[in-house]
């Protein structure tokens, strides 16, 4: 057994810290995103920052949400409509998958909704 032990030893303790890593973030900007992120050229960092936004329901950031869900990647578009629902609890008919005319409606509705 102890000739187990100390073969994989290293190798459980590896991935230990590499789990560990993971879920703590392993730094401040990974752990924090901010909002300027959600309009970054980066569409990581935008998931990111919209996943974050939707997680604590940040009302600050629904106007850049609402602009994110005219975004021509899906994923982008995904995450944005369900971190807005997150928040507000409405999705005013808005598809991620639809086409584009379709969302335009709903984007209008949304920003009408802004307006109010």
């Amino acid at each position: 057994m102890s000739r187990f032990i100390r073969k994989y030893y290293s190798a459980v303790i590896f991935f230990l810290l590499l789990l560990f890593f993971f879920v703590t973030g392993c730094g401040s900007e990974r752990s924090k995103p901010c909002l300027s992120n959600l309009e970054s050229p980066d569409p990581a960092q935008r998931i990111r920052a919209i996943k974050w936004a939707g997680d604590n329901e940040v009302e600050s950031a629904i106007p850049l949400l609402v602009d994110r869900l005219i975004e021509q990647d899906v994923y982008v578009r995904f995450f944005a409509i369900r971190a807005l629902e997150q928040i507000t609890g409405e999705t005013y008919g808005f598809d991620y998958k639809a086409d584009a005319e379709s969302r335009a409606r709903a984007v209008k509705r949304w920003r009408e909704s802004l307006e109010q």
